[in-house]
């Protein structure tokens, strides 16, 4: 009767276990391939997708503590999509700053965002 619904779940493992892995992925790619003031906002974007996946994962690792606790209350603002979006902000601002290459990892971004932005719509909707 209360049972979520597929687009729920869909949304659910995409924000927690998808997301900020590949955010991360995109932005060492970028770290990798850019120069400059771009490298930087990608070696930003990198730390905070692994900081921000490291506290989502930490629970199912068993750690526990103090820092862990404030971890997943960060992991909750905005509904959860805030820290989501917070190296994302950062990987977007790479693509605009000199040394900027490979356009190939911003298309992969903004499918990534429209994904996250769908779904969540949709389970709004539903």
């Amino acid at each position: 009767m209360f049972e979520p619904g597929p687009v729920l779940l869909a949304f659910l493992v995409f924000k927690r276990f998808v997301f900020l892995e590949l955010v991360a992925a995109l932005a060492l790619a970028r770290v990798i391939r850019a120069a400059g003031p771009a490298r930087l906002a990608a070696l930003a974007a990198l730390l905070l997708a692994l900081t921000g996946a490291a506290a989502l994962l930490a629970p199912l690792a068993g750690a526990a503590g103090p820092a862990v606790a404030a971890a997943n209350r960060f992991m909750t603002l905005g509904n959860g999509m805030l820290p989501l979006l917070l190296p994302s902000l950062f990987l977007a601002l790479s693509a605009y700053l000199p040394g900027t290459r490979a356009r190939g990892i911003d298309f992969a971004h903004i499918a990534l965002l429209w994904i996250l932005a769908g779904l969540w719509v949709a389970t709004l909707i539903l």
